[in-house]
């Protein structure tokens, strides 16, 4: 199928954070749509929306309307700054969502990878705690949800040292450390995980964040949440598409209707 060019818009209050839009070209059960907020990888402190649309084109050939956000990046904006506006983000998709897809059967859903999916954990959280926006499901893809990098996928992986990526990222993250233990900044140590919306858990085989990925996953069943984790040897259409577009599938067919 040929590709065509993201179009942009801006989310949140004026003048709002840059996204690129990604029409979904798969259609979903029932002709429901399902609206993803997508947070791409880099750590805290890299990456963009337009460097991440090869997976947003993966994604929006498995049947998600993608919305991919330049959300601010530490440690210029470290936690909980970016995190809030990419919140007033979501709030601001949620209120548009029926109107982007031009279908009523509007369903919104979080989604990232490695640092974007701690933010998409987050802001799951945060939508629960402040009952809004209604969230479909999270899509989590190896995510990076634990300072402490003591899991042996990171050992095995060879990082955790000061001198690792993600060490880095977490210090530009956090800074002093001393919100490591919020909820918000690191969800796989918050002790309430209950009531959150479906999620989907994928994993690369000997990532050094495979670990936590898993261990997240089973925390929110620990806590009666619907959550299923899967560890992949690719992050390729072959691999992704079937799984994704199921959880989309029956992730929407559970999601009341939005109003246009």
């Amino acid at each position: 199928m040929d590709k065509m060019a993201p179009s942009t818009l801006r989310l949140g209050p004026a003048p709002g954070l840059n996204a690129c839009v990604f029409a979904a070209r798969r259609p979903l059960d029932a002709g429901r749509r399902a609206l993803l907020l997508y947070l791409h990888a880099g750590t805290f402190t890299e990456g963009s929306c337009a460097a991440a649309s090869a997976r947003c084109e993966l994604l929006a050939e498995a049947g998600a309307d993608v919305v991919a956000l330049d959300y601010p990046l530490a440690p210029e904006h470290p936690f909980p700054a970016g995190l809030s506006a990419t919140f007033e983000a979501l709030q601001a998709l949620a209120r548009k969502s029926a109107r982007l897809t031009g279908n009523a059967q509007t369903a919104l859903f979080v989604a990232g990878e490695e640092a974007g999916g701690n933010i998409a954990a987050a802001l799951a959280l945060m939508a629960r705690d402040q009952r809004a926006p209604e969230l479909a499901g999270q899509l989590l893809i190896s995510p990076m949800l634990d300072p402490l990098l003591g899991s042996a996928s990171m050992r095995d992986g060879e990082c955790g040292g000061c001198e690792c990526i993600y060490a880095k990222g977490w210090q530009a993250y956090l800074g002093d450390g001393v919100r490591a233990d919020h909820p918000y900044a690191t969800p796989l140590n918050a002790s309430r995980l209950a009531g959150l919306a479906p999620a989907l858990v994928l994993s690369l085989t000997g990532h050094p964040l495979a670990d936590e990925s898993r261990r997240y996953a089973g925390a929110l069943r620990q806590h009666g949440g619907s959550a299923r984790d899967l560890t992949l040897p690719a992050l390729t259409a072959e691999h992704m598409h079937t799984p994704v577009h199921d959880f989309l599938s029956q992730a929407t067919g559970r999601a009341p209707s939005n109003p246009a």
